[in-house]
């Protein structure tokens, strides 16, 4: 009986043992995976084990402030479990990153894992001269109405939408009534109507590129006789807008109404009826990321709605898949309403474009003709 109890005994003692020792496993488990089963949860956690045993992270991107960057960081590391992950972090234009990474590809010293950029025609680019890593990620089949605008390249990134599009300076135009391009060329509004330049910018170029797909030259021909002005900063524009010099901008992009909001001027978007252009925001894996299991977890994440309810808290971004409601009402109402800075492109008229087929000959394309026709237009910097 001896024998027999003490066997019993152990038994337990080990039985116990390994409930203890898979209670402090679960208790370890990072947040996400408790949200998950089978095959996904599986698929994820052996991703957050090579990404423990990376031990480190590198992207960059032109569109997150330092500040929305860290929160995204710290949010990433808490619900992927994370902690000790070191993460670096780098916010350039599009065209310095760019240049930038076309000298690393060449030396092959690649310095990032990630990238985030809203530059459709240099990551068509990447793919084609083999230099992004193709990945599918859970959340990219909710990102219909980004392929429904053709902005999806499908293996490799699906879009968030960089929209510069007409903006109202409230305080000043009162509250007119504007549902189309052309109201722009009303007679009283002449003067009032700034332009992003296209001359200077490839951005304001596809801009006009997309825009003339649904408006005619001569819109735009009216739109120069009206006196209108040439801007090619986006920061220029908005504080141009701020301070009175003009009402109407048209190449406005969310963030400028957000910090003219901020600041207590009261501009405001336009989704005009006859469609907005949105350039293509792609989140992308480099073929050689030294990270590869960090980069994947991290473009989950980017793509995910935390991912994005997160960065709405700091910057917003119109989201290229439908969103839910956020929990901070102020976000719903002041940034995802369908009236607000950056509703989801699921809201808003976006004008097709096959931005895989958009090359440099279709930039010089444009620019010549923007350039022909508001050759009068007064330019500032």
């Amino acid at each position: 009986m001896k024998k027999y109890g003490s066997s019993w005994l152990g038994m337990a003692l080990a039985f116990a043992a390994l409930v203890g020792l898979s209670g402090a496993a679960w208790a370890a488990e990072a947040p996400i995976l408790k949200s998950l089963s089978g095959a996904e949860k599986a698929r994820v956690a052996k991703l957050i084990a090579g990404a423990k045993k990376e031990g480190s992270f590198s992207w960059a991107t032109n569109l997150a402030p330092v500040k929305a960057a860290k929160a995204l960081e710290k949010d990433f590391k808490k619900y992927y479990g994370l902690p000790g992950v070191k993460f670096r972090f780098a916010m350039r234009k599009s065209g310095t990153l760019i240049k930038r990474f076309e000298q690393e590809i060449k030396a092959n010293k690649l310095s990032v894992d990630v990238v985030v950029l809203a530059a459709a025609s240099w990551l068509h680019s990447m793919i084609k001269r083999g230099n992004l890593m193709k990945y599918t990620s859970p959340e990219d089949k909710f990102f219909v109405p980004a392929a429904k605008a053709k902005m999806n390249a499908p293996g490799y990134w699906v879009a968030d939408g960089q929209l510069n599009t007409m903006a109202v300076n409230r305080d000043l135009a009162g509250n007119v009534k504007l549902t189309s391009w052309f109201d722009l060329t009303n007679p009283k509004y002449a003067g009032k109507v700034l332009v992003g330049d296209s001359s200077r910018s490839e951005t304001y170029t596809l801009w006009y590129m997309g825009l003339r797909r649904v408006l005619p030259k001569s819109y735009f021909v009216k739109l120069n006789a009206q006196n209108s002005g040439i801007m090619i900063r986006g920061s220029a524009q908005r504080r141009s807008l701020m301070a009175g010099e003009y009402w109407f901008g048209t190449t406005i992009m969310a963030r400028h109404n957000w910090i003219a909001k901020k600041a207590g001027v009261n501009m405001s978007p336009i989704y005009p009826k006859e469609g907005t252009v949105a350039l293509p925001i792609g989140a992308v894996i480099m073929a050689k990321a030294k990270h590869p299991n960090m980069a994947k977890l991290f473009v989950d994440y980017w793509r995910s709605v935390r991912g994005h309810h997160k960065m709405l808290e700091y910057n917003p971004l119109n989201s290229g898949r439908p969103l839910p409601p956020h929990k901070n009402p102020d976000i719903n109402k002041f940034i995802l309403a369908d009236d607000g800075i950056a509703p989801p492109l699921d809201r808003i008229n976006i004008i097709p474009i096959d931005w895989g087929k958009v090359g440099h000959d279709d930039v010089k394309k444009w620019r010549a003709e923007f350039n022909d026709v508001f050759s009068s237009a007064p330019r500032k910097n």
